[in-house]
């Protein structure tokens, strides 16, 4: 009896054990299947996201698509005549940059020239590269900042053949004196919007260059005509990058009023005296469309000339979004044109856009004229024709042919054919 009843308690001992057991293993099973359940809802949301950033990278809406884009396609019909000269590339990647306050984004461009040019007596063969390094952030959608680094080496053929226009406006070495490259602030501004973009105020170390005498078709060295004549007004009395403001209203996107003020010097000293002011008006035409025109008007007072006044007008114009038209012109007052030189200058040109075999290729001439100071002197003629090729959304090339007549008032001729690469990242 015992002995049975040493069995039956055993059994139930046992059974209990094994449903114990039992219990936690299901208990565990049921454990694993949650977290199973979970990893796969896991990967099914990693696989949208994936599939969607496929579709976008196909679509080119990525943000790294949209950045590019925004310092390469400039010439797309997708994107406003404005947008087309460096400082629009720029002001549309700031723009961009206030989605995402407080990240510090870096992009930039590094171009090379290389420049074969002869006169009468002599031939020389020039090369210039230079590289800006742009860091922007935003901190709202109402505050930027901006600072461009820029590194350049080789003063181009301006050097061996003196002229009014400039042969090379991306020239001018940055290296110290012991032939060391150095790398040096170009740009460093904040910017603010108010009045829901109806007043803005750029305050830091600017070119007021960016702001005045601007125009969408020749403007930027970089990327457009490499002659000086065609980027500035020759006559525009402009000093170098030094801490300065700029202030900006615009009223329904057509008419823009604005003001600059800079020290000469940038030493950032005394920055109340010697101030160069600087103002213009303009208005634009059917903005954002594919006949867009913009006019202005800026005149300007240097503090070196005896506070003599300069001014000038600068005027583009697209048709059917390929065809682009621009006129510039500008004078100085006596007092001024004996201190910068040039008494007045004028500029016209053209630029045809097309997309071809799916990238875009331009065509553009355009030809000056600058009249010296000096009485002894003739007026200075400059030509320039170049095809510039974007072989991806990155690398754009471009051949170059220059003609000046009457170079540096003399009766010297010069010819310089030139070719540059430029690469966006």
């Amino acid at each position: 009896m015992k002995k049975n009843l040493f069995l039956i308690f055993l059994f139930i001992t046992v059974s209990l054990n094994a449903q114990e057991i039992d219990t936690t293993q299901v208990k565990y099973i049921h454990e694993l299947e949650s977290q199973i359940d979970s990893l796969r809802i896991t990967l099914r949301s990693l696989d949208n996201e994936l599939q969607q950033i496929k579709q976008n990278m196909v679509e080119g809406k990525s943000d790294v698509d949209e950045l590019i884009a925004l310092l390469n396609d400039e010439d797309v019909e997708s994107v406003s005549v404005e947008s087309r000269s460096r400082r629009k590339r720029v002001d549309a990647l700031l723009k961009a940059i206030t989605q995402r306050p407080g990240q510090l984004r870096l992009n930039g461009g590094t171009t090379s020239i290389i420049q074969s040019g002869a006169n009468d007596t002599n031939r020389h063969a020039t090369g210039v590269g230079s590289i800006d390094i742009y860091a922007h952030t935003a901190f709202g959608p109402n505050t930027l900042l901006f600072v461009d680094l820029e590194a350049i080496g080789g003063n181009g053929p301006d050097e061996f053949y003196p002229n009014f226009a400039g042969l090379n406006g991306d020239a001018g070495s940055t290296q110290d004196k012991e032939n060391v490259d150095r790398l040096t602030v170009l740009e460093a501004w904040a910017e603010f919007t108010m009045l829901n973009k109806i007043f803005t105020v750029t305050a830091g170390k600017i070119d007021m260059t960016n702001y005045f005498d601007n125009n969408a078709s020749a403007n930027d060295e970089t990327m457009q005509f490499i002659s000086g004549a065609f980027v500035n007004s020759t006559a525009f009395a402009m000093p170098g990058n030094s801490p300065g403001i700029r202030l900006r209203t615009t009223l329904n996107n057509r008419i823009h009023l604005q003001v600059g003020m800079s020290n000469i010097y940038n030493s950032g000293s005394d920055l109340f005296e010697n101030i160069y002011k600087i103002a213009s008006l303009g208005f634009t035409l059917f903005p954002a469309s594919d006949f867009e025109s913009n006019f202005r008007f800026y005149g300007y007072r240097h503090p070196l000339a005896e506070d003599a006044a300069g001014w000038g007008l600068s005027f583009d114009k697209v048709a059917y979004g390929v065809y682009n038209v621009f006129a510039r012109f500008g004078q100085n007052d006596d007092k001024m044109a004996a201190y910068w030189g040039i008494k007045s200058a004028w500029s016209a040109g053209t630029r045809f856009v097309k997309q071809i075999t799916g990238q875009t290729t331009i065509l553009g001439l355009a030809f000056g004229e600058n009249k010296p100071n000096a009485a002894n002197r003739k007026n200075e003629q400059v030509l320039e024709l170049y095809a510039r090729r974007q072989l991806n959304k990155w690398t754009h090339i471009s051949p170059h042919f220059q003609f000046v007549s009457n170079a540096n008032g003399t009766s010297e001729q010069l010819t310089i054919f030139g070719i540059r690469t430029h690469f966006n990242f």
